[in-house]
């Protein structure tokens, strides 16, 4: 399927509007009455938390398209999306949304697909937490992150501007808990660390150390 001709009716379908880094693309518990095509730029998607602690359930870049889950169920939403940095979304109303997914089979496809993989990660979430320690699971998470947003370095992965507190928010895990994991897989040389910045070393190795169930960094 050629997702890009389905971004191309989603674009003639809505109204392109700039965002802010910070800005409040739509929040948890409104009603779910628009569907996002991110074009420029970066988002997160924001879970509150009951004890006040909020966990992201990913970042997504160009091309992503967001909140079709709650307009094809008619609920409110379920997270907010936060803007990351400054960028530019496209905005196509909830009912033009289901109209153009009943009408084109190609659009039904593609929103399908979308479901899947949405349910797939939301799957993979659950069964991280359930198996692997925080180091490993934030070796996982990282990893699963720089194949989404990340630049090619070499062998591996450069992912900027994601913070030690995003980490753990996207782990579920305590900051401190993630300072320790991130020194421990640097003392293990598969990651490389600066300010707002972290690079896999080698993409492959560490898939391959994450395949290995008695594997435990540093």
């Amino acid at each position: 399927m050629d997702f890009e001709t389905v971004r191309g009716k989603l674009r003639a379908y809505g109204r392109p509007a700039p965002f802010r880094r910070g800005e409040l693309l739509c929040v948890a518990g409104e009603d779910s009455d628009e569907v996002l095509l991110i074009e420029t730029g970066s988002v997160k998607v924001v879970l509150p938390g009951k004890n006040g602690v909020d966990s992201i359930l990913g970042f997504y870049g160009p091309g992503a398209v967001l909140g079709e889950m709650g307009v094809l169920s008619g609920s409110s939403r379920s997270a907010s999306i936060v803007a990351r940095t400054h960028g530019r979304a496209v905005h196509v109303e909830g009912r033009r949304f289901l109209s153009l997914a009943d009408e084109d089979p190609e659009v039904l496809r593609f929103v399908t697909d979308l479901l899947r993989h949405r349910l797939s990660l939301a799957d993979k979430r659950q069964e991280y937490r359930a198996s692997l320690d925080v180091p490993a699971r934030l070796a996982r998470q990282l990893l699963d992150l720089a194949r989404e947003i990340g630049e090619p370095a070499g062998p591996g992965f450069v992912v900027r501007d994601v913070t030690q507190a995003e980490l753990a928010q996207l782990v579920t895990a305590s900051p401190k808990s993630i300072e320790y994991a991130v020194a421990l897989l640097r003392q293990e040389g598969v990651l490389r660390t600066d300010r707002r910045y972290f690079q896999i070393v080698d993409a492959e190795v560490l898939e391959r150390k994450l395949a290995d169930p008695d594997w435990r960094p540093g």
